[in-house]
């Protein structure tokens, strides 16, 4: 396997040297992701072969309060958090999982929780919220979003984004009248590689398009590469769970990413150059005073090729981590341009192809 590493990182790496710490694998999976009440969610999930879509969009949002471009704060990311409470509905009803298969979490025009099928009858979940902005003027009374002196800002304008969602009652009020799903074909797949990302805190970042995407033998791409991916992942864990690099970056980014703190994504995208590696949800920094706040993540990729499917293995994603682990250690990451290098962990990410 050929490890490529973007040399901007080498030389970022040259000029401000790179902290190199003890390694130490993760000798179990509570070492690797501690929240036992979101794991058991996710498990649950899992093990009902619910999927989730939160859009990019969805993922940078966050409550924001400025005053100027050098007094603003914002909060950690929102969606992880009100995802946990949604899902706290089916530790005490896990039957409600049989109402649907994909959960979308999203904006939209008002805050409401709906279920709709699509022409296979997928039951679609579909959460949004609202996105607002108030203003006003800064008081005596007004905290700032910095540490800066009270009285150089009073009277100066101070502008607040809010988000409004449906209640945990709503949440739980369209579940209980929702019809139960059927089985689609398209969405027939092992879970044993979901149940292994959740038991470390971590989603498969699904996408709609990839679902439907079929080979002409009818077999459904994102269905063929779950079931290899969950041979794999049984094959990889049985062997030894101690040398897992994949366990130990999902803590490292579990760690070091505002967006991972809480849920973290495993990503199998469509590109003609197989890749794997760890990536992020953005390239570059929005320009003027709007901040994004990157995910980053573990991901492998697929093509087809004369209607043959191609896809990195597990195995290579677990030998591109312990290459880049070996050769650059662990403190190894490009201080980035956010204000907060939680925002934006590993930037710009890396690869290795196969």
């Amino acid at each position: 396997m050929a490890f490529r590493i973007l040399s901007a990182l080498m030389a970022i790496c040259f000029f401000n040297s790179c902290v190199t710490q003890e390694l130490r694998m993760p000798s179990s999976i509570n070492e690797v992701y501690k929240n036992s009440e979101m794991r058991q969610s996710l498990l649950l999930a899992a093990q009902n072969k619910v999927l989730f879509y939160i859009p990019d969009e969805t993922l940078n949002d966050a409550e924001q309060t400025e005053v100027d471009i050098k007094c603003k704060s914002s909060e950690n990311p929102f969606w992880a958090a009100k995802l946990s409470t949604y899902l706290s509905q089916f530790r005490q009803h896990p039957e409600l999982f049989s109402k649907f298969h994909i959960f979308e979490f999203k904006k939209g025009d008002s805050p409401q929780v709906m279920i709709k099928k699509d022409l296979d009858q997928v039951s679609v979940l579909t959460v949004t919220y609202v996105k607002s902005e108030s203003r006003g003027k800064v008081g005596l009374q007004t905290q700032l979003p910095c540490n800066g002196n009270l009285a150089e800002y009073v009277g100066k304008d101070i502008t607040m984004t809010q988000f409004d969602f449906p209640t945990a009652e709503q949440f739980a009020a369209t579940l209980e009248k929702a019809s139960d799903r059927s089985s689609p074909p398209r969405l027939n797949f092992k879970t044993d590689f979901l149940t292994f990302l959740a038991e470390r805190g971590a989603l498969f970042k699904f996408n709609h398009e990839l679902s439907f995407e079929k080979l002409s033998n009818g077999n459904f791409v994102m269905a063929s590469i779950l079931n290899q991916y969950a041979d794999e992942i049984n094959q990889l864990t049985a062997k030894n769970q101690k040398k897992s690099y994949i366990n130990l970056w999902l803590k490292k980014i579990n760690e070091n990413s505002r967006q991972a703190e809480l849920i973290q994504f495993f990503s199998i995208e469509n590109d003609k150059e197989l890749k794997t590696g760890i990536k992020l949800t953005g390239d570059k920094e929005l320009t003027g005073n709007k901040k994004i706040q990157n995910a980053t993540y573990l991901f492998s990729s697929f093509n087809i090729d004369s209607n043959d499917l191609k896809t990195t293995s597990l195995l290579g994603l677990n030998q591109c981590l312990e290459t880049f682990t070996s050769q650059m250690g662990l403190g190894f990451f490009r201080k980035p341009a956010a204000e907060n290098e939680k925002d934006n962990y590993l930037y710009p990410g890396f690869t290795c192809n196969p």
